[in-house]
C-alpha cells in the first residue's frame, strides 16, 4: 500500500471540505502579522518593558502557523472531533502511519501557507518603520522560528491524536502557561528572545548557527514525536 499517496488523498479531501475556512486563515494571519510587526517596533521604543509581552506573543502565535482553521479544529471540544476522525479512519480501515503522514503533510503545507502570509506582513511593517534588516537576515530569523514551530507542533499533534478534546484543551492551556513563565524568566535576566534571534540573524545571515540548530532540532523533534504519536495511536482505545 502506498501510504504517502493515501496520505496526500486524505489531506486533499480535508482541504476540499474545509476550503472556505482558509479565508479565516488569511484574515487571521494578516491581522496577526500586522500586530506582531507593530509590537516589534514598540519594543524597540519601550525597551525591556515590552520584551516579555513580545516574546510571549511570538512563542504563542508562531506554532499556530502549523494548522488550518477547519470545522474539525473549531469543534474539537464539543464533539471531540479528532477522536471521531480517528474512529472513522480505523473503521475503513486506514493504517495509523497513513493518518500520521497526512497530518505531517497538513503541517508542512499550513506552515508554508500561513507562514508566507504572516512573515511577509511582518516584513512589510518592519520596512514601513525603517527597521534595518536585509531580506537574507530576515529569512534567517523566519527559519529560526519555523524550527520552533515544527518542534511545538510535533507535541500538539501528539496531544491532538492521543487525547480527548477537553484534555487537549487543558494541556494547551498548560503549554501557554509554561511559555508565559519562560518569557518572564528570560526578561528577568534582562534577555529577549526576539532580540537574540534578530541579533544572530543580522550577524550571520543564512549561516546563523541558531537558525540551523533551531531548524534541524525542530525537524528531529517532529520526527521523534511523530513516531511516538503513531505508536500511541495504535494502542489507544477510542471507545473511552
Amino acid at each position: 500500500m502506498n501510504t504517502w499517496k493515501d496520505a496526500w488523498a486524505i489531506f486533499a479531501k480535508d482541504l476540499r471540505v474545509d476550503r472556505m475556512f482558509l479565508i479565516w486563515n488569511v484574515i487571521f494571519m494578516i491581522y496577526t502579522g500586522g500586530m506582531m510587526g507593530i509590537m516589534f517596533q514598540g519594543r524597540l521604543e519601550a525597551g525591556q518593558l515590552l520584551d516579555p509581552v513580545a516574546d510571549f506573543f511570538l512563542l504563542g502565535i508562531i506554532p499556530m502557523t502549523g494548522f488550518y482553521f477547519s470545522r474539525r479544529s473549531f469543534s474539537y471540544i464539543k464533539e471531540d472531533s479528532y477522536t471521531q476522525m480517528l474512529l472513522y479512519y480505523r473503521t475503513l480501515p486506514i493504517p495509523d502511519i497513513t493518518i500520521m503522514r497526512s497530518r505531517i503533510i497538513q503541517l508542512v503545507s499550513a506552515i508554508l501557507f500561513n507562514g508566507l502570509i504572516l512573515f511577509s506582513i511582518i516584513y512589510i511593517v518592519l520596512n514601513v518603520f525603517d527597521i534595518e534588516i536585509t531580506l537574507a537576515q530576515y529569512l534567517a530569523f523566519v527559519l529560526t522560528w519555523i524550527g520552533y514551530a515544527l518542534a511545538v507542533n510535533g507535541l500538539l499533534i501528539h496531544l491532538e491524536l492521543t487525547r480527548k478534546g477537553r484534555t487537549y484543551l487543558w494541556l494547551t492551556f498548560l503549554f501557554m502557561a509554561i511559555v508565559g513563565l519562560g518569557a518572564v524568566v528570560v526578561a528577568w535576566f534582562d534577555g529577549s528572545l526576539i532580540e537574540w534571534t534578530l541579533d544572530f540573524s543580522r550577524r550571520y545571515g543564512l549561516l546563523s548557527p541558531l537558525m540551523w540548530g533551531g531548524l534541524g532540532g525542530g525537524i528531529i523533534l517532529l520526527g521523534v514525536t511523530s513516531t511516538i504519536t503513531r505508536r500511541t495511536m495504535h494502542k489507544r482505545d477510542l471507545a473511552r
